[in-house]
């Protein structure tokens, strides 16, 4: 436990020391080889041994050809160590962007690149552990990594390492990269409550005009749902119990209110909204979002989408 603390406190100090050194990386940016460290790989320590191994057995019986042979493998050793170093050395980062997620799902960052070999032999993955990260290596010259966002609000990048063992595997030679990266977190998709009623619903009519009043599709029944709209015919045949929906029904708003959720703590009244503003979506409908402190936001489509979900991200600043 001990040497265990010690050593991560070691690579801390070296961390941080890097860190200060080389500053805020701006893009583009060339990689320069003094700040691009190397050290063996398992593999490579094995090989390490190996060649010990038979310097020690060609000096102990006056074997020329077992010398020979350690000479040559540490030469091979050399070779591979320079050709590793230089595999990151000299690397391009031409860009950088994080799209935008919920809560609880993973930001994907996208990092492009140029090198002198293959976006293949780089591997980009979050350097603190806190966030989880998985490394998702694209084709061409694009590098992806899936990072685990916590919680809503704005998203800064974590410090980011750029490692790579090719060709041979004996060594690995990585660098960090503190970029000035930054996204935006939704609100987590959540809550089981009905969602709202539309005016049109609540007195029957369904807001349907003329020309508009075509049955566009059968939907599952839910919770606060007209029975003029149940298809009774269809539930008399044995069907499920099925909703018509028409045409006209894009006409008429859902009212989403903050303040009706009595209740829920903020992020739940949040991850609810924000559930109701995506299938609000999904089926074309009209909604406008009420929020405390702010003016409503009413309308449709992927836009209006966006608007709401930043609206309900940023509200009341970052979550404790």
């Amino acid at each position: 436990m001990a040497q265990g603390k010690l050593t991560s406190g070691l690579r801390n100090r070296v961390r941080q020391w890097a860190l200060r050194r080389q500053g805020v990386d701006l893009l583009p940016l060339t990689l320069q080889a003094r700040r691009v460290y190397i050290v063996p790989t398992r593999a490579g320590w094995t090989f390490a041994l190996l060649i010990l191994v038979t310097f020690v057995a060609g000096m102990n019986y006056g074997n020329g050809l077992a010398m020979l042979f350690s000479f040559w493998l540490t030469g091979f050793a050399l070779v591979a160590m320079v050709q590793t170093q230089r595999n990151l050395a000299g690397t391009q980062l031409l860009a950088a962007s994080a799209a935008r997620a919920f809560a609880g799902d993973a930001v994907v960052v996208k990092l492009t690149v140029s090198t002198r070999g293959t976006a293949a032999d780089l591997a980009l993955a979050a350097d603190a552990s806190p966030p989880a990260a998985v490394p998702d290596n694209s084709s061409g010259d694009a590098l992806q990594v899936h990072i685990i966002a916590r919680r809503r609000g704005r998203w800064h990048a974590p410090l980011l390492r750029l490692t790579s063992t090719a060709p041979f595997g004996m060594f690995r030679t990585w660098t960090w990269l503190r970029l000035e990266l930054a996204t935006l977190v939704y609100p987590q998709l959540a809550g089981n409550l009905p969602v709202p009623e539309t005016p049109g619903e609540r007195s029957g009519t369904g807001y349907m005009t003329a020309g508009q009043d075509e049955l566009a599709w059968l939907r599952d029944f839910r919770d606060g749902d007209s029975p003029r709209q149940v298809a009774w015919k269809a539930y008399a045949r044995g069907a499920p119990l099925l909703v018509r929906e028409y045409r006209g029904h894009a006409a008429a708003s859902r009212d989403l209110d903050f303040s009706a959720l009595a209740g829920l703590d903020v992020e739940a009244r949040l991850s609810q909204l924000a559930r109701w503003c995506v299938e609000a979506a999904a089926r074309g409908e009209r909604w406008t979002l009420r929020m405390p402190a702010c003016p409503p936001l009413a309308g449709a489509g992927p836009d209006h989408l966006e608007q709401c979900l930043q609206q309900l991200a940023l509200y009341g600043g970052m979550p404790p």
